[in-house]
């Protein structure tokens, strides 16, 4: 079967996908503060992105693991998850807890006006609950899905083994986490959740061990498959009703995943539309090149979400009636300026520090080389 992949043996459906990814982030992130502000549109909006905006970054990092990661000597292997994400989590951390001490944010977590809450904020950033910079807790849930996956995956040889190993983490993580709250409360870089979002992990491992949507398709059955995926998210992310956390929607970093049934399939397809249509928009570069640098953007995302987001969103609903037209626009514009104000940060970062931002074998000006 032909692959489909660019001239740099990238998979440009992998890139893109990401880049997809990161919007409903930026966006999500917005409408959050919104919904904050009891607007009844950016309620809906929230509860639908992240029905399956998170579970899908899971999915689509077990889709790009290299088979051979699981078998290195487990030294080489820490050595390249220590580099490539525990660096970028602390340098980042550092960066925004620098930037609070200058500048008034929204960290809701701790009281950053004295100094026992930036100890208390420290503490648990080791701890793996990123309070600076909040949406670096999927790095963290990442190291933690990587290492299990490391011990685990090994023993993973068979189509049956996987779906199996998917169901079974996923019941029995579902289980512990309906059972005990762990945020707010005890916590070890989210080791409980981990264990719900490597199921996903597992369909991306599973994906790409059978090729799933790499091979030559037309786009035009592409873009009903991605149609088919979007209806069923549609029709099923308002029927899961709870329970939930704090929040009456799927929200992964809480453990609230509502219906056993439910979340994983509107979370499924909603994670297949996602790579469909990414799979439909052929190769593009800007889009690509976006996709590439997702970590940078998950990191830079949080000076917007503790800095900016709260003050657009304050002004806008103060400024514009709440009607969905008005709220859609907002959210996509404030997007769009979000993430190319990054741009210049991305090319600054990759050219003088990429050893800080997940690419540790890269030589930079600077640094040297973090792995060879």
């Amino acid at each position: 079967m032909q692959r489909y992949t660019s001239p740099s043996k990238r998979i440009p459906m992998l890139d893109i996908a990401r880049f997809f990814g990161m919007m409903l982030v930026y966006y999500g992130h917005i409408i959050e503060r919104i919904m904050y502000l009891e607007n009844p549109v950016a309620t809906a909006q929230y509860k639908f992105i992240y029905s399956f905006h998170m579970p899908f970054f899971f999915l689509l990092a077990g889709f790009t693991l290299a088979p051979e990661k699981i078998v290195l000597p487990i030294g080489k292997f820490l050595k390249n998850v220590l580099a490539s994400r525990l660096v970028p989590y602390c340098v980042f951390t550092i960066v925004l807890a620098i930037l609070s001490v200058l500048f008034a944010g929204h960290f809701v977590v701790v009281d950053l006006s004295t100094a026992q809450g930036y100890l208390k904020g420290f503490l648990a950033t080791l701890m793996g609950f990123p309070v600076f910079n909040i949406p670096l807790w999927f790095l963290a849930c990442l190291i933690s899905v990587e290492i299990l996956h490391f011990f685990v995956g090994r023993f993973l040889n068979s189509t049956f083994r996987i779906l199996g190993a998917a169901v079974a983490f996923y019941v029995g993580g579902y289980a512990l986490t309906a059972t005990v709250q762990f945020i707010p409360g005890p916590n070890f870089w989210l080791v409980h959740e981990a264990l719900v979002v490597y199921s996903f992990y597992l369909v991306g491992v599973l994906f790409r061990r059978n090729g799933v949507m790499l091979g030559m398709q037309p786009r035009w059955r592409l873009l009903i498959a991605t149609a088919v995926c979007l209806f069923v998210v549609v029709f099923t992310y308002d029927m899961n009703t709870g329970p939930f956390r704090l929040f009456d929607a799927v929200v992964i970093v809480l453990s609230g995943h509502g219906n056993i049934l439910l979340f994983p399939l509107t979370a499924l397809a909603g994670s297949l539309m996602i790579l469909l249509l990414a799979r439909s928009s052929g190769a593009n570069r800007f889009l690509m090149f976006m996709g590439e640098n997702a970590l940078i953007l998950f990191c830079l995302n949080g000076v917007f979400y503790h800095f900016f987001n709260g003050p657009f969103a304050a002004w806008f609903v103060g400024a514009f009636p709440g009607h969905w037209m008005a709220v859609t626009g907002a959210g996509m514009a404030f997007t769009v300026v979000s993430l190319a104000c990054c741009i210049p940060f991305v090319m600054l970062l990759n050219t003088y520090v990429p050893q800080l931002v997940g690419k540790p074998r890269q030589q930079g000006p600077f640094l040297p080389r973090l792995l060879r």
